[in-house]
C-alpha cells in the first residue's frame, strides 16, 4: 500500500511539472540549526546522503529522524520543509549537568541520564566534574544529575561556581571554587539555603583569613548556615538568613 501511495504521489508530481508548469519539489539543499561544528557537520552529511535530490514532500522523514535521534548527543529533531527546494533540520542538544571522570576518559553527562562525548577541546564547559568513585554507582549517578539538573535551573549562580559534586551518606556534597570546604546540601531540597549561604559568603566568609581551614558549610538546617569552623576552635556555628 505504501509503495502504492509512493508511487502515486511520484506521478503526480511528474503529471504537474510537465503538463502544467508546476516547478518541480526536489531537494536540492539541506540546512542544519541547533548544533554547531562536528556535530552539525555529521548531521549534514548524514541527512545529504539520505534526502538529497528526493522529492521535498514524499522522502523517507521517518528513517532520517530515528537516524538522527539515535545520536546519543541529540535529544529531539524537527524537519520543516521549505519549498521550492530546501529541507530544514532543527536539532535539540542533550544539556551536560557534569563531567564524569573513569579510568577509561571523561565524558559529559547530559540532564536526562545520558553519557555523551568524551572530553575534547571543543567541548571543554566549566560545569562539574564527579570524580569520587563510591559516586559513580548507577543509583548515586542518578541522584546527582537531578541535584544537579534542579542546581543549574533554580541556583544557576551557585551552580556556576562549582568545581566538583559528590553523593555521600549525608546526601550530596558540592565544592566550590574558592572554598576548600565540602558544602553540604539537602537530599530533600537540593536547593535549601543555597541563597543565605551565598549572602553569608560574599558578606563574611569570603573575608576570612583562615577561610582555608573551614572544615565543612551545611546547608541541610532550617534557614541556617551551619560553619565547620578551623580544627580546635570553637563549635560550629550557625547562621541564620536573618543575620
Amino acid at each position: 500500500m505504501l509503495v502504492l501511495l509512493g508511487g502515486a504521489g511520484w506521478g503526480l508530481l511528474e503529471f504537474g511539472t510537465r503538463y502544467l508548469g508546476l516547478q518541480k519539489l526536489i531537494i536540492e539543499q539541506v540546512t542544519v540549526t541547533g548544533c554547531r561544528g562536528q556535530r552539525q557537520a555529521d548531521i549534514q552529511r548524514l541527512a545529504e546522503k539520505l534526502v538529497l535530490h528526493k522529492p521535498l514532500f514524499w522522502f523517507d522523514a521517518e528513517t532520517l529522524r530515528k537516524q538522527v535521534e539515535a545520536l546519543r548527543w541529540v535529544r529531539a529533531l524537527q524537519i520543516r520543509k521549505d519549498p521550492p527546494d530546501r529541507l530544514s533540520l532543527v536539532v535539540e542538544e542533550r544539556q551536560p549537568v557534569f563531567w564524569l571522570v573513569r579510568p577509561d576518559g571523561v565524558f559529559l553527562v547530559s540532564d536526562d541520564g545520558w553519557i555523551l562525548d568524551r572530553v575534547n577541546p571543543s567541548n571543554l564547559n566549566p560545569i562539574p566534574v564527579v570524580v569520587d568513585p563510591a559516586s559513580q554507582t548507577d543509583a548515586n549517578l542518578i541522584r546527582l544529575i537531578n541535584a544537579a539538573r534542579r542546581l543549574r535551573d533554580d541556583q544557576p549562580g551557585f551552580y556556576g561556581r562549582l568545581n566538583e559534586l559528590r553523593w555521600s551518606a549525608k546526601g550530596p556534597v558540592a565544592f566550590m571554587e574558592g572554598l576548600p570546604a565540602p558544602i553540604y546540601l539537602s537530599r530533600e531540597d537540593v536547593t535549601k539555603n543555597v541563597p543565605n549561604f551565598q549572602g553569608l559568603f560574599v558578606d563574611r566568609l569570603a573575608q576570612r583569613p583562615d577561610l582555608d581551614q573551614l572544615r565543612y558549610i551545611d546547608l541541610r538546617w532550617d534557614d541556617e548556615v551551619a560553619v565547620g569552623e578551623p580544627q580546635g576552635s570553637q563549635p560550629p556555628t550557625k547562621t541564620s538568613d536573618s543575620k
